[in-house]
């Protein structure tokens, strides 16, 4: 009798419910619109949205990754525009509910990864942050966790998100696709902003106080949607270096010339953000492939143009007019004020930070140490690049142990890599690995590698290359299918 009428009513559910649920929402959003009430009538449209997008999640959830990947590219514009919603934890909460499903899920086969020397390094850092903690002389553990998202937090759930969810060669492809629309998107911006000038929201930022180091002489530095100039001038470069390392693919490679544009579009968008920097990525990125390659053409070629472009900025003054030019030549020069300012300031510092071997704690320095620790020593000087911001925090063991697990990472990809057949998936890989060593030597003038978008992508590429290994060794044809050298141009 129960069963009969469990069936009964299961029947009417499943006939009645989304069309009766879909009249009660027009009979509302009608209601509102006929008050002339849009924010009301738009709201069970949007939440209907959000349920939607968060169920699509759970059931897929890899598309937290991506997303993860994809928010970052807008959370400082969002920001900009008004938006007072904590939009800054997204990502922090898409990675942590990814791993939490994973858990559920009772994912095994990605933990015997998690025992890899990269794995091992990384979590070696995660437990000296922890400790952190308890630093006597820290601003407090709220200023611990602002502070540690991005030198500590991502740095060790996007890889391990990474390396669980992505188990597919076409998920590995679309993984570094992403970067194609999004790239895109944010350069044409920049475009945008250096030919037709900023819009209102990015006018209205820029007076709030960022207009003293994105206007100068005479020259505004653009900065697309992300957090500021030098952050975009950042992530400009590492996809230029990136799309140049695939366009540079020695076998049959579809759009070809249109990955040469993406990749000179970005170097554009790099120099109008008025960066000097980043030019490190690329110049090292660069370098690296040209080893990586094991291709004699390849290397002899790609060394006569870095070597030209070198020349031409180092020992020549062609072009000098150019504002851009100029400031990218400046990034070159020994005796560059900036570069004076900043050896004063490492003078300094070394002298007060003698007697603190584990540093003034976690949030003490920069932007964290200005908000929670203001008036203070740490807190008054400037951080400048990424390596003085983890000594001044973490003290000198941490600046060791940081540079040693992030020295252990590019030797151990690179074996990796080294040993893998090619193809355009491991081209695609090495493209990561030579952007992502660019980012670590750059980042010795600025935050570059910390700074999101750049710290979800850049931290996705230690579980690309661990899978790509694995894949080998199990016996997946990594190649992509027979490899067919480039025909001779004629």
């Amino acid at each position: 009798m129960l069963q009969d009428v469990y069936i009964v009513l299961k029947g009417l559910v499943q006939r009645f419910f989304l069309p009766g649920l879909a009249l009660v929402i027009g009979l509302y959003v009608a209601q509102s619109l006929g008050g002339q009430n849009i924010s009301k009538a738009v709201l069970p449209v949007a939440g209907i949205t959000a349920a939607i997008t968060i169920l699509s999640m759970f059931y897929y959830p890899r598309l937290m990754l991506f997303s993860a990947m994809a928010v970052g590219h807008f959370i400082a514009h969002l920001g900009r525009i008004g938006v007072t919603l904590p939009v800054g934890l997204s990502i922090d909460i898409l990675l942590a509910l990814a791993l939490v499903v994973l858990m559920v899920q009772g994912e095994k086969g990605a933990s015997r990864h998690l025992t890899k020397p990269e794995f091992i390094a990384i979590f070696i850092w995660i437990g000296y942050t922890l400790f952190q903690i308890v630093n006597p002389i820290s601003p407090g553990p709220v200023a611990w966790f602002y502070a540690m998202r991005s030198i500590s937090l991502y740095y060790v759930l996007t890889p391990v998100v990474a390396v669980s969810l992505i188990k597919t060669k076409a998920q590995m492809h679309f993984t570094m696709n992403m970067l194609i629309p999004l790239s895109l998107l944010l350069a044409i911006i920049s475009l945008r902003q250096h030919y037709s000038g900023m819009n209102e929201y990015e006018m209205r930022w820029l007076l709030s106080g960022p207009i003293k180091t994105h206007f100068l002489r005479g020259k505004m530095r653009v900065f697309s949607l992300l957090a500021d100039a030098s952050t975009f001038g950042a992530y400009a470069a590492y996809v230029a270096t990136i799309f140049g390392v695939i366009a540079a693919y020695p076998g049959r490679l579809k759009g070809r010339f249109f990955y040469v544009i993406l990749a000179l579009l970005n170097f554009y968008a790099m120099m109008l953000s008025g960066s000097r920097g980043p030019l490190a990525i690329i110049g090292i990125g660069g370098m690296l492939y040209l080893i990586m390659s094991k291709k004699v053409g390849i290397t002899i070629f790609g060394s006569v143009l870095g070597g030209g472009f070198f020349v031409f900025l180092k020992y020549t003054t062609i072009l000098q007019g150019n504002y851009n030019v100029a400031r990218l030549r400046s990034a070159l020069d020994p005796n560059d004020a900036s570069l004076l300012v900043r050896k004063a300031k490492e003078a300094i510092l070394s002298v007060y930070m003698s007697d603190k071997p584990i540093g003034g704690g976690i949030g003490s320095a920069g932007m964290w140490g200005e908000r929670f620790a203001p008036g203070s020593f740490l807190a008054n000087t400037p951080t400048d690049g990424l390596y003085s911001r983890i000594w001044m925090e973490t003290g000198i063991v941490g600046l060791y142990l940081y540079l040693g697990v992030f020295i252990l990472l590019s030797i151990y990809m690179g074996y990796r890599l080294w040993n893998l057949p090619n193809g355009l998936l491991k081209q695609k890989v090495v493209a990561m690995y030579c952007g992502f060593v660019g980012l670590l030597v750059a980042s010795y003038v600025n935050e570059l590698i910390t700074q999101v978008p750049i710290s979800i992508i850049s931290y996705t590429t230690p579980a690309l290359v661990i899978l790509l290994q694995h894949w080998h060794n199990n016996g997946v044809d990594i190649t992509d299918g027979p490899q067919q050298d480039r025909p001779p141009m004629t």
